[in-house]
């Protein structure tokens, strides 16, 4: 059995989470897009040794932790290096958000995979794909529902600035939707291209 490489990331991800978490753009956003994070590694950590994820899961969610991180510390309509890529391509939004939405469903539905296919038994790839998909589908509506919950909040507590730059829609008024259909793609084609043929 090859040794696991979630140690060795945990502590990686610790540090720069540490640098990142030092003079955020917005403390109060800061605080609400680490909660989730927070609760998902802490899930992981006690469960580590009862069911552990595979190295390649674990590669995975790494990426996708330190993508969300910078976000979190920038709010994903100010990281620097979407503004570098708006400049690159002549466009004028911002879409480093759009990039971790798809970055959620690419990078975690390997885990989420290997979590249902420890209870669930599929008749078919195609069966397996289909809930996967709608997972991540539910998963980013139900965020999405928390983001303008947040949104109100900033807006009563008489800070829309703040609403608009945790909810990041930059103007776009089908920014939730997109944002959901993303997500749901992002898992979609890591099932299709990288799951090996003879799990499917």
């Amino acid at each position: 059995m090859n040794k696991s490489i979630a140690p060795i990331l945990l502590s990686i991800f610790g540090i720069f989470w540490v640098a990142l978490a030092i003079n955020p753009l917005y403390r109060d956003i800061w605080v609400a897009e680490n909660l989730i994070l927070i609760i998902c590694i802490g899930y992981m950590v006690s469960t580590y040794k009862s069911t552990p994820f595979s190295n390649t899961s674990y590669w995975l969610i790494f990426i996708f932790c330190i993508l969300q991180t910078i976000g979190a510390h920038y709010t994903y309509a100010e990281v620097p290096i979407g503004f570098w890529a708006a400049d690159l391509l002549e466009i004028e939004r911002n879409h480093y958000d759009r990039l971790v939405h798809f970055a959620f469903g690419f990078l975690l539905v390997l885990p989420f995979k290997e979590v249902i296919t420890r209870t669930i038994e599929f008749s078919s790839f195609r069966s397996m794909v289909f809930l996967l998909v709608l997972v991540f589908l539910g998963i980013g509506s139900f965020y999405e529902i928390i983001e303008w919950l947040y949104a109100i909040f900033y807006e009563q507590q008489q800070s829309p600035q703040t609403a608009d730059s945790f909810l990041g829609s930059q103007g776009d008024i089908w920014d939730a939707e997109k944002d959901m259909l993303i997500a749901g793609l992002g898992a979609w084609l890591y099932l299709l291209f990288f799951i090996p043929k003879t799990q499917q």
